[in-house]
């Protein structure tokens, strides 16, 4: 949600910034947006799938709440569609080939610039193995630098663990109240 939110102010300033310097008459600003949010959209995914500096809550955070608020469909679409409706074919589909192949080409950079960074650090850009070990049965990441029972704490975000019987009598108690209410 914080993500999300970030992400569709940082939207809308960059949007004004781009409409004041380049204009209203063609959607430069969306068709940048866009492209820039495939790039670091793919960066962020080279970076998780090596884990590096970015573990699945990151991910979650930057990738679906981030970006996907950053980015927008409905705005190149509607941009497109009122190119068209004013009679505007040429420049609608330069937009539409522009968005399209211009975020597939960002998302081509921005892996190969992960990668890239990701060589330069000394790190693998392969998927790392998950190895068993003896915290509490969890799987956790190694990559050959750290060992096999070292702990790592897979984000910033630390998330209590909620003890069996506590969670048992939670669902109890919502069948209980579910039941209860079904029979009024």
């Amino acid at each position: 949600m914080v993500g999300g939110f970030c992400g569709t102010i940082t939207r809308y300033l960059l949007s004004l910034a781009i409409q004041a310097w380049l204009g209203k008459g063609w959607p430069y600003d969306i068709l940048l947006i866009n492209i820039t949010g495939a790039l670091l959209l793919a960066l962020v995914t080279t970076f998780a799938d090596a884990t590096f500096l970015i573990g699945s809550t990151r991910r979650l955070f930057i990738n679906v709440g981030f970006l996907g608020a950053y980015t927008t469909f409905s705005s190149l679409a509607l941009g497109d569609v009122l190119l068209a409706a004013g009679h505007q074919w040429l420049p609608a589909f330069l937009y539409l080939l522009l968005s399209l192949f211009g975020g597939m080409g960002a998302v081509v950079i921005g892996d190969v610039l992960g990668q890239a960074i990701i060589s330069a650090a000394g790190r693998s850009a392969r998927p790392v193995k998950m190895v068993q070990t003896e915290v509490k049965g969890q799987k956790l990441p190694t990559d050959g630098i750290l060992s096999p029972d070292h702990v790592d704490v897979d984000d910033d975000l630390l998330i209590p663990e909620i003890e069996e019987e506590s969670a048992n009598r939670l669902a109890r108690s919502q069948r209980d109240d579910i039941k209860g209410s079904s029979t009024l």
